[in-house]
């Protein structure tokens, strides 16, 4: 105990040597404390997340052995009384507000890993808390900058904390944005208007694409060239977008496209064309199931006749008919087939219907195998497609004048 004694009192007997021992102390119990931390970590992170950035397990754990050398550094220095009053209230308050720091890092790393689990669940995948996490961050740092003031001023933070309401416009002023983007955050996340992996469009910004982020100030979205947009979140409370999400969520995609007839090839179907219509395969069976509908009537040429049955009607009821038997439309939805009002482009028949397949490249499939089949059957009823005088059809105008 003598030894120990005389060592002790060797040691306090000069500030330098103190010093020197107190940074060994803290690089010793640093390295030391680095090392334990980086296996705890990863261990606690490995169970919790499916966390792989090396980068944060380290951080966090040189915040954690920071943490603890400061401490203990703290600890031993009051047990030696080498140093001035002047010079330990001025290390003491270095160190404690080198604690704090830390402290508030740890604590938002915290928040980040709470933000990785959370996402992380599948019940959760849509959903983004990430401007609610960003909020709680501010308000991390906000407290660490009041208890620093307080620890350099030697006052209470409630003191530090009643002088803020002199300063609280100026606060408000220099913050509006993260307060209305915050109220912004609050009511798209909780109105569920959006979430992650939606599919939005926003026709005034050129913007189409999915969502890929939610934090406080902004919503990054990928748009389908690749290219990344930032949108403000508080312009979703006031500027028009579509969000299509829904569309995918019902199970049924929409087609609503128009096809034109020139107005001179409508006629009145007659039984010439029902016979040449039944030698062609394709239509013999569903033009059999349209006129057997019509029963009241004793033969075809009397219903025709009673109800001015034109070649178009018969199209759009045999487009009708094919379109319900292709299985890649939904029938329990709205399915029609109808002609507009005239253009000088031609008659307008549109056909709107669902697809069951939701995404892209089935519904353009879908869509197209529609329209190029109403363009090669159009014919067999006599209809023309309208389409605007081409170079091919100047041509032939100029042979047939030629003759």
């Amino acid at each position: 105990m003598e030894k120990l004694s005389e060592l002790y009192d060797f040691i306090t007997a000069s500030a330098v040597l103190s010093a020197v021992i107190l940074v060994v102390i803290l690089l010793v119990t640093w390295f030391l404390g680095r090392l334990i931390f980086l296996r705890v970590a990863k261990r606690l992170l490995s169970l919790f997340t499916n966390l792989t950035d090396d980068s944060m397990i380290h951080s966090i754990a040189k915040k954690s052995a920071s943490v603890v050398a400061v401490t203990l550094v703290l600890y031993i220095n009051k047990m030696l009384p080498t140093f001035s009053a002047e010079m330990n209230i001025l290390f003491n308050t270095v160190c404690s507000a080198f604690l704090i720091i830390n402290l508030a890092s740890l604590v938002n790393d915290g928040l980040d890993i709470f933000i990785l689990r959370h996402t992380g669940r599948s019940s959760y995948r849509n959903s983004s808390i990430k401007g609610y996490i960003e909020i709680a961050k501010i308000g991390v740092w906000i407290v660490s900058f009041i208890l620093i003031i307080a620890l350099m001023t030697s006052q209470s933070p409630l003191i530090i904390i009643s002088g803020f309401g002199a300063v609280a416009a100026v606060l408000m002023f220099v913050f509006q944005h993260t307060l209305l983007s915050f109220v912004a955050n609050i009511l798209v996340s909780n109105g569920k208007v959006l979430k992650l992996y939606d599919w939005i469009e926003l026709p005034g910004s050129n913007i189409s694409g999915e969502v890929i982020d939610i934090a406080l100030h902004t919503i990054t979205v990928r748009n389908w060239d690749n290219t990344i947009s930032r949108i403000p979140t508080k312009d979703f409370l006031t500027e028009k977008y579509t969000n299509w999400q829904p569309m995918f969520s019902s199970g049924g995609r929409r087609i609503k496209r128009s096809f034109y007839i020139d107005q001179s090839s409508v006629s009145f179907a007659d039984e010439t064309l029902l016979a040449e219509l039944r030698n062609q395969e394709p239509f013999r069976q569903s033009l059999d199931e349209i006129l057997a509908e019509n029963t009241g009537y004793d033969d075809v040429k009397e219903w025709m006749a009673a109800k001015g049955v034109t070649n178009l009607q018969l199209f759009r009821k045999y487009l009708l008919n094919w379109i319900k038997m292709r299985g890649d439309v939904r029938e329990d939805m709205y399915l029609v087939i109808r002609a507009m009002s005239p253009t000088p482009e031609g008659l307008p028949v549109e056909i709107y219907c669902f697809t069951r397949s939701t995404t892209w490249v089935d519904y353009e499939e879908t869509q197209s195998q529609i329209f190029e089949y109403v363009n090669a059957s159009a014919k067999y009823f006599r209809l023309d497609i309208y389409q605007q005088p081409s170079g091919h059809d100047l041509a032939n105008l100029r042979y047939r004048a030629g003759r």
